[in-house]
């Protein structure tokens, strides 16, 4: 995908940096096109350093730790043998499927409703339709990091309850259910507790 946002470091709180570093970091890993130089950007952190006495700090450890045993030829082919496959998927990674039991249904067009509201687009050369988590996560990126005009925490708020909040866990659920993914396992526990505190980071604001 190639969203691209105007940032001004002044205007962003550093738990937004930390949001879009891990709606990036997610696109990233969901996008079946890891490679070498991400992955050493992982093991250059030092697992010592992190909270892992939190959910979210525990689970990016772990993954800290299953990244050490892969390269991204196996991890590239684990994402292609689990969510591209010959005919159906192991796992499907788009939230029209698992809303509606079909790809390409109506949630699909409510969500590009949606993004044209926002003014973004689909790059025609992604195989991906817009409604895959790897398109969602960088399409949040954008949100929190856009400033031209910047994109208020209530529609933030919005797209995520309505295009990913739904149906992230059953997602989750069958990544760490398929019997051979060995290190997407790891991405999608991190992924479902990443997802779990915007969750409530949203719901404690509207309540607010």
């Amino acid at each position: 995908m190639t969203l691209q946002a105007q940032h001004d470091e002044q205007l962003l709180a550093g738990e937004d940096w930390a949001r879009a570093d891990f709606y990036g970091l997610l696109s990233q890993l969901f996008s079946g096109n890891v490679t070498d130089e991400f992955l050493a950007r992982f093991r250059e952190i030092d697992r010592a350093s992190l909270d892992i006495t939190t959910p979210l700090g525990f689970e990016f450890s772990e993954l800290l730790r299953v990244v050490s045993q892969f390269d991204s030829k196996k991890v590239n082919q684990e994402f292609v043998d689990n969510f591209i496959g010959v005919g159906r998927p192991e796992v499907m990674l788009y939230g029209s499927y698992f809303l509606s039991g079909f790809l390409n249904e109506k949630p699909l067009v409510g969500l590009r409703d949606d993004l044209a509201r926002l003014g973004l687009t689909r790059d025609e050369a992604l195989v991906e339709t817009e409604d895959h988590i790897a398109f969602l996560c960088e399409v949040m990126r954008y949100l929190i990091l856009a400033d031209d005009p910047p994109v208020p925490f209530a529609e933030q708020r919005a797209f995520f309850q309505s295009h990913v909040a739904i149906w992230y866990d059953r997602m989750c659920d069958d990544i760490e259910a398929a019997a051979n993914t060995d290190f997407y396992k790891a991405v999608g526990r991190l992924a479902r507790v990443f997802f779990d505190v915007e969750t409530q980071s949203f719901d404690f604001e509207s309540a607010v």
